[in-house]
């Protein structure tokens, strides 16, 4: 499933291809609770900016998200926002693009350092 997206040059974090699962929880904006249950997704590329990944669930477009991602022994949950969703073709599959809104300090800079020590 190798792409070419074209937004490289105009991204302000930049993003590393990565292959885990994370769990995603979508929420009220006006209470913040999870509308349902955690699903588990496939990640596709993270930055410290925001996350892409497969689900077989449509998140509408600037719907709130619960994430959980576990890199190797950092866990880090964080709140995103869907800011573009494409429909696969070949699978009753979508591909997300969420941007973090709220992200701890310390979350923030180990996510940083991790991808600063793993793939730059």
């Amino acid at each position: 499933m190798e792409e070419k997206t074209g937004f490289s040059e105009n991204r302000q974090h930049p993003r590393i291809p990565i292959d885990l699962d994370i769990e995603v929880s979508q929420v009220l904006s006006d209470n913040m609770q999870c509308i349902e249950g955690s699903v588990r997704c496939k990640c596709r590329d993270i930055s410290s900016g925001g996350i892409s990944f497969y689900s077989i669930n449509l998140y509408p477009l600037h719907s709130l998200l619960r994430l959980h991602v576990l890199l190797d022994d950092i866990n880090v949950k964080v709140m995103g926002k869907v800011i573009w969703v494409k429909q696969l073709s070949s699978a009753p599959t979508f591909k997300l693009g969420v941007q973090f809104l709220n992200i701890y300090e310390d979350d923030f800079n180990m996510l940083c350092s991790y991808i600063k020590t793993k793939y730059l």
